[in-house]
């Protein structure tokens, strides 16, 4: 090998050594990731509750009750919505007139007959037209209008208590729905949390691959440093000529074999081309 040619060969073995070193540490860290990937990724669930489903090649995930909870789910939606459309249309005052005026309907046939009991007490006792039939009978009618202010009172409480009933019975209904449509999420947290457990898992091998690229990766380097340097510091001034391919002091070209091993070691063409120039 020529003077020159040499170290200039050693420091590229040595480069493509450490290149072919690089590669393999490479390599490893990217099936790593790869591997923790794919298992971090959220895994199909089915239960009695329904299913969740994820498709690696779309990303997109599909989640799926069960029949008798999908049909509870619906059915509660559509009841949330009728009440809804009750509250939109519920006028208060028209109720409370409504509610007293069957109040008043169910008191009236009582009150006229104490009416007419007082005026039949009254007449016997020869006090219908005096003085105290008349007070009497005014206390009978106070009283009864303070009952009717009282159903009116009654009829504004109903009123509210309806408009209560109703957004009751809405807000009930949207509760159920929204609860029995959280199971589906449930789910997806349970196919999610497999993905993320098993990535926890991989990652320890992960681990123990790449310490092992690290050290196959030193050791690669170590190796091809090691026929760099030698070949580089090596004295080829006192072989014979005859060998050479082209330069004033050689030795033989490379063998088949010790070709192979660079080519192994990420030589190219051209660099297999310039090394053997030199022997």
């Amino acid at each position: 090998m020529g003077e020159v040619a040499a170290p200039i060969v050693g420091s590229l073995i040595s480069a493509r050594g450490a290149r072919k070193a690089a590669q393999t540490q490479a390599d490893a860290a990217t099936r790593a990731a790869e591997l923790q990937y794919e298992a971090a990724l959220p895994k199909n669930v089915q239960s009695l509750f329904g299913t969740f489903g994820y498709d690696d090649e779309t990303k997109q995930a599909t989640i799926g009750l069960a029949p008798e909870l999908e049909k509870i789910y619906r059915d509660r939606l559509a009841r949330s919505a009728e009440a809804t459309q009750a509250i939109s249309a519920y006028d208060p005052r028209t109720y409370q007139q409504q509610f007293y005026e069957e109040q008043q309907a169910l008191a009236a046939p009582a009150e006229e007959r104490q009416r007419l009991a007082m005026e039949n007490r009254l007449r016997a006792q020869g006090l219908l037209g005096s003085t105290t039939g008349g007070i009497q009978m005014q206390s009978l009618l106070e009283s009864q209008a303070t009952k009717d202010l009282a159903r009116r009172a009654e009829a504004r409480q109903a009123a509210q208590q309806e408009m209560n009933y109703l957004r009751a019975l809405e807000a009930g209904d949207i509760s159920a729905a929204t609860g029995v449509g959280a199971l589906g999420g449930d789910l997806a947290n349970i196919g999610m949390n497999i993905g993320s457990n098993l990535a926890s898992a991989t990652r320890y091998g992960s681990d123990l691959q790449m310490a092992a690229a690290r050290n196959l990766s030193d050791a690669q380097a170590g190796f091809w440093s090691k026929i760099g340097s030698t070949i580089g510091q090596a004295d080829y001034s006192n072989m014979m000529p005859s060998y050479g391919r082209g330069s004033a002091f050689g030795s033989p070209s490379l063998s088949p074999a010790m070709q192979q091993n660079y080519i192994d070691a990420g030589f190219s063409s051209a660099d297999m081309e310039f090394i053997n120039a030199g022997f």
